[in-house]
């Protein structure tokens, strides 16, 4: 792990965080671990952090702190732990074993439809206890779902225009999304978001997986890229905003207020940034003349069959056999599918 904690911990102990609980009125500064620049993915957190300053008059400040400054995308957990920083986007599958129960919600192909139906399902899978006990170990609390689109493939090899194409194809594919792409007969790699442009470019894999559209242009990846696929839904890679229990804990009952409440407008303005970013990002696409994989329905129905249930019941398995509920994670997260769509999400 890169040596994190002195530059971190000596902005929380200059912003006076390390010190008993606060007071509503009294001067609060946190530190959000971002990894990657400002981007369409953003704009949650900076609303969250925008309405915590003008609510408070400028008393409650969050700093997102971008590009990895803070930490290295796979150990912003372990920062947490140790009080480094107050907030950080975490994406599990760059760590897995560090928080194995999360891996249910990377599987490929679960049928969560829309950016609404993701945030109720993730959000009430992270009250479930062993999930949040999990988190707990690393004194961090869920926050709130980072939104995602559902994950498609850009590349710059040989365009998959059938099921074979796929076989020995190296591809960025994290989680359960790379065990799809194993059972297709794909070489999944794990690569950081900020590493995938400089990787793809030298060819160390031929294609890269990320939400679509808006990560692609985010990353800059169809400037080194000849195709891309659409109608893949190859599922996501699921993120969260984790806090810091001590931090939280401490932080005034009216500040807590004032960040609960701001998360649906945030995750509004976060659905409507990615409608206007696609609308951006795929003239570029058609600019550069990228071939359009179209994934028909028939296909994708045959990769459901293929390397979407297999790998639900591989992970369930393997995560049984580590004395973890694999069996019981996966059914919240089907329950809460049925639930919330039910409801009409």
């Amino acid at each position: 792990m890169r040596n994190i904690t002195v530059v971190a911990v000596c902005l929380a102990l200059a912003a006076g965080t390390l010190s008993g609980t606060a007071k509503a009125g009294e001067k609060v500064t946190w530190n959000w671990a971002i990894y990657g620049p400002p981007r369409t993915v953003t704009v949650a957190f900076e609303y969250i952090a925008k309405t915590a300053k003008e609510k408070t008059s400028g008393d409650f400040v969050i700093n997102l702190r971008y590009n990895e400054q803070l930490s290295e995308a796979k150990d912003v957990l372990d920062g947490l732990k140790v009080g480094a920083f107050q907030g950080a986007m975490t994406a599990y599958s760059y760590a897995p074993a560090k928080t194995p129960l999360q891996g249910v919600l990377d599987m490929p192909f679960l049928p969560i439809g829309n950016l609404v139906l993701q945030h109720k399902v993730q959000d009430d899978f992270q009250k479930w206890k062993p999930a949040a006990d999990e988190l707990a170990r690393w004194n961090a609390v869920h926050f709130m779902t980072v939104l995602l689109p559902q994950y498609e493939f850009m590349g710059a090899g040989k365009p998959p225009r059938n099921l074979e194409d796929w076989k020995g194809m190296r591809v960025r594919a994290l989680g359960g999304l790379g065990d799809a792409m194993k059972l297709l007969g794909a070489v999944p790699t794990s690569v950081s978001a900020p590493e995938t442009y400089s990787a793809l470019e030298r060819g160390m894999f031929q294609a890269a997986s990320f939400p679509f559209a808006y990560s692609f242009t985010s990353y800059r990846l169809h400037e080194v890229s000849k195709w891309y696929t659409l109608g893949m839904h190859l599922g996501i890679i699921h993120n969260s905003i984790n806090l810091s229990i001590d931090a939280w804990d401490k932080l005034p009952a009216e500040y807590r207020k004032i960040l609960e409440d701001a998360r649906p407008e945030a995750y509004r303005l976060q659905a409507e940034a990615y409608d206007a970013a696609d609308k951006k990002s795929i003239p570029l696409f058609e600019k550069r003349k990228l071939e359009v994989v179209a994934i028909s329905p028939e296909m994708r129905a045959k990769l459901v069959e293929v390397a979407g249930q297999p790998v639900w019941n591989q992970w369930v398995a393997e995560t049984e056999a580590k004395g973890l509920p694999g069996k019981e994670a996966m059914q919240q997260v089907m329950d809460l599918i049925k639930k919330h769509s039910g409801s009409g999400s």
